[in-house]
């Protein structure tokens, strides 16, 4: 699993990770940030690519549509789509939502055409996984077979329910949930990494405070 690795390094490198004292949305102060929005240019995105694809590989999926939520989870999923077909000659078609729904010209609330076959989503967090319940649900009415959501990160905090986010996810929408890291492989890396060893304690208290 070198791509856990591998993603963590470029995170730190590019800021994405960083780690101190951050207050979240949710108002929780976190022991570390992360920020996908700074993979903003065309070699990150490459790499991130291809370590979804060594994910993907891993965990034999098979698929036909890449959607990607607004507005994080467009470039990733389109990224992704054009190496597989780049890079791998595989032709995948991507698709993407609208936050709101257009009433002129292209109208609707997704951009693109799902195609018969599986349907995997590419997102960059998980967290309480409130955002993406509302994708599911507004995806409903497509009569997807959705196998998959991929993400950079999962916090593996709770959800709703007293289990993680994710395995919210699998047991309400019968989807697997899959990441690049997660937290445990963040306090991994920090465990054995002179730099960051000081934020583990933290890390480790707040992972048992909020983690499922």
């Amino acid at each position: 699993m070198d791509y856990k690795k591998t993603f963590i390094e470029l995170a730190i490198k590019k800021n994405a990770l960083q780690f101190g004292n951050f207050k979240l949305k949710s108002e929780r102060i976190s022991p570390y940030f992360f920020n996908s929005g700074v993979f903003s240019d065309g070699e990150s995105l490459s790499i991130i690519s291809n370590l979804f694809i060594e994910l993907i590989k891993e965990k034999k999926i098979k698929f036909t549509n890449v959607f990607g939520p607004a507005y994080k989870g467009i470039s990733l999923a389109s990224a992704l789509s054009a190496f597989l077909a780049s890079n791998h000659k595989e032709e995948t078609y991507f698709i993407y939502d609208r936050k709101d729904q257009k009433l002129h010209g292209e109208k609707g609330d997704i951009v693109g055409t799902f195609q018969d076959g599986n349907t995997i989503i590419i997102d960059d967090v998980i967290t309480a996984g409130t955002a993406m319940k509302n994708t599911l649900i507004k995806l409903e009415k497509y009569n997807l077979n959705i196998n998959s959501l991929l993400v950079l990160l999962d916090r593996q905090e709770k959800g709703s329910e007293d289990v993680s986010a994710s395995d919210e996810i699998k047991k309400n929408f019968n989807i697997d949930v899959y990441s690049l890291i997660s937290i445990s492989d963040i306090i991994d890396f920090v465990t054995n990494t002179k730099e960051f060893e000081k934020f583990k304690s933290s890390i480790i208290e707040y992972k048992e405070k909020y983690g499922s």
